[in-house]
């Protein structure tokens, strides 16, 4: 019995480092995506928000594959990110004035 309790334990940590890995490879990637798109902006691209988001809306609708669950849930991820774009920018803009 001892030992089966150390093996769950052991198991959970497991589970909680591979969690905080992931989310730490999440939280890099979203700035990574917002520096991007602050550098696109700056560039005068074309809005990348906008076009992403079509890009989403127009490939769900394309198929019957996709789950609009899945779609909102995608949709929800970009936004997510857009809006960390959105704020580092403001930040930026707010330390250089």
């Amino acid at each position: 019995m001892r030992q089966l309790v150390i093996d769950i334990l052991l198991k959970m940590a497991k589970m909680d480092v591979e969690a905080k890995e992931l989310v730490a490879q999440v939280e890099a990637q979203s700035l990574l995506i917002a520096a991007l798109l602050i550098q696109a902006k700056e560039n005068n691209s074309l809005t990348i928000s906008e076009t992403v988001q079509e890009a989403i809306v127009t490939a769900s609708r394309a198929s019957q594959e996709f789950l609009q669950s899945d779609v909102d849930l995608l949709l929800t991820h970009v936004n997510r990110l857009l809006a960390v774009a959105s704020y580092i920018e403001i930040k930026g803009i707010e330390r250089e004035g």
